[in-house]
C-alpha cells in the first residue's frame, strides 16, 4: 500500500512558523546556508528584482506556502512517499526564501520589508540574516504582531547562536509590549530554560520554568478544548521546573511543584498527566503518601457537569445528571457506525450488570445522524432504527439522543 505525500498546511501563522515544532528544544536539524550561497544568490537576482513589483508579504507568502503547494501536487498524482523528494523539495524552498530575502535587500528595507526578509531568512535557516532583520525591525518597531512575533525569531536564533543573554531580553521586551499570546511566552521561555538546563545553570532554568508553569496554565484555561497541546504545556513545565528545583538543592520545591501538577491533572482530569506526576513524584520521593492529595481532592469543592440536552429517551426514564450525584455515572458517547463504539458495547455490558445494584450508572449517549448502513432516514425513522439496535446488541442501559 503505498504512503503519499501529506498534504501540509500552507499558510501558517507567524508563531507556527517560528515555532512548528511539536518541541521547540530540538527543531528540525536542517544546514545553515553558507557564505558562498548568499553570494551568489544575491548576484543572481540583481536583474529579477527590478522587475518584480509585488509586496514584501507576497514574495514572503510564495516561499512559506511552497512546500503546501508541492504536496499538493504530489498528493494529486499519487505519487509514493520518497524522503528523498521531502529532502529535495525543502531545501527548494529554503533556496526561494533565500532569493526572495535578497530581491528585498535590492529595494532598500522600508517598514514591514524588514519583518518579512527576517522570516524568509528564518525558512531559509539564516542565523545570522535572521537574528539581524528582526532586530532592525523591533528597532524601529516596539508594538504590535510584527514587534512581537519578532522577538519570537530573535529568541530562537539568539539560543542557537549561543547568545543566551540577548534571548532573555528579548523575552523581557516581550512581556511589556502588546500583545501577548500565552502559547508563543510559553514557547520562548522553553527555548531559553532548555540552554539554561543544558550549561547545568539550574537557577535560571528555574526562573524561565516558572513562568512556562504560568503561561501553560493560562493556556490551559483558554484553550479548553486544545486537550493535547494542554497536557504537553503543563506537563513539561512542571518537569523542567520539578529537575531544576531537585538539581538545586529545593527538593521540597520540586516535590510541591509535582503534587500541584497531581491536583490539576485530577481537576480537569487527565490522565496523562496524572500519570506522569506520579511516576515523577514517587522517584522523587519514594516515601510520600501519594493516596493524601486524592482525599483532598476528593472532597474539595468541584463544579458541576452540565446538564444534557435531550430530545429522546430510549429504554430510560427521563433524569438529570444532578439527580445521579453520589452515584458513579459513565457516558458512553457513541454513535452507530463507529467500529471502537462497538466493541466496547460487550464490556459495558458487564459492567452494568455487575455494578448496576452497587451505584453505576452507564447511559449511551447519541445524536441524530440522518442515516443507517443503507441510507437516509427522517428522525422519527432513525428512533426506531436506534431501539432495533440496541435491542440487536443486547445493551440493557438507557440511551439518549
Amino acid at each position: 500500500m503505498k504512503r503519499l505525500l501529506l498534504l501540509t498546511v500552507a499558510l501558517f501563522s507567524t508563531s507556527l512558523l517560528v515555532f512548528g515544532q511539536s518541541d521547540p528544544v530540538k527543531p528540525e536539524a536542517r544546514p545553515e546556508v553558507t557564505t558562498e550561497v548568499k553570494a551568489a544568490v544575491k548576484t543572481d537576482v540583481k536583474a529579477a528584482s527590478k522587475t518584480d513589483e509585488r509586496t514584501a508579504q507576497a514574495i514572503f507568502e510564495e516561499a512559506n506556502g511552497y512546500l503546501g503547494r508541492r504536496y499538493q501536487e504530489f498528493n494529486k498524482q499519487n505519487l509514493a512517499y520518497d524522503p528523498k523528494v521531502e529532502a529535495q523539495v525543502k531545501k527548494e524552498q529554503r533556496d526561494l526564501a533565500l532569493k526572495n530575502a535578497a530581491i528585498l535587500e535590492t529595494r532598500g528595507l522600508k517598514g514591514d520589508d524588514l519583518y518579512y526578509q527576517g522570516l524568509l531568512y528564518h525558512i531559509a535557516t539564516s542565523a545570522d540574516e535572521a537574528l539581524s532583520s528582526m532586530q532592525r525591525y523591533i528597532a524601529e518597531h516596539q508594538d504590535g504582531e510584527k514587534a512581537q512575533s519578532a522577538r519570537n525569531v530573535v529568541v530562537l536564533y539568539s539560543v542557537r547562536k549561543d547568545k543566551v543573554v540577548d534571548a532573555v531580553a528579548a523575552v523581557e521586551a516581550y512581556a511589556k509590549h502588546q500583545p501577548q499570546n500565552s502559547e508563543d511566552r510559553y514557547r520562548m521561555e522553553f527555548v531559553i530554560a532548555d540552554a539554561f538546563l543544558r550549561a547545568k545553570d539550574y537557577k535560571q532554568t528555574a526562573i524561565h520554568a516558572e513562568q512556562m508553569l504560568v503561561e501553560a496554565k493560562t493556556f490551559a484555561t483558554k484553550h479548553k478544548s486544545e486537550v493535547s497541546k494542554r497536557d504537553d504545556m503543563l506537563m513539561k513545565s512542571a518537569v523542567v521546573l520539578a529537575d531544576a528545583y531537585a538539581n538545586s538543592n529545593r527538593k521540597e520545591q520540586a516535590v510541591r511543584v509535582l503534587e500541584d501538577l497531581r491536583r490539576i491533572s485530577m481537576s480537569l482530569p487527565s490522565g496523562n498527566i496524572y500519570k506522569v506526576a506520579t511516576l515523577r513524584l514517587a522517584s522523587l520521593s519514594p516515601s510520600i503518601n501519594l493516596q493524601k492529595i486524592s482525599d483532598e481532592m476528593a472532597s474539595a469543592p468541584f463544579e458541576a457537569p452540565p446538564e444534557l440536552a435531550v430530545t429522546q429517551w430510549i429504554d430510560q426514564s427521563p433524569v438529570k445528571i444532578s439527580d445521579l450525584k453520589g452515584q458513579v455515572v459513565l457516558l458512553d458517547f457513541w454513535a452507530p457506525w463507529c467500529g471502537p463504539c462497538r466493541f466496547t458495547f460487550p464490556k459495558l455490558t458487564l459492567w452494568h450488570q455487575a455494578y448496576k445494584d452497587k451505584g453505576l450508572v452507564i447511559l449511551g449517549v447519541t445524536k441524530y445522524f440522518g442515516h443507517d448502513d443503507e441510507g437516509a432516514l427522517t428522525k422519527a425513522e432513525e428512533i426506531v432504527y436506534l431501539r432495533d439496535f440496541k435491542k440487536r446488541n443486547r445493551l440493557p442501559y438507557g440511551f439518549l439522543v
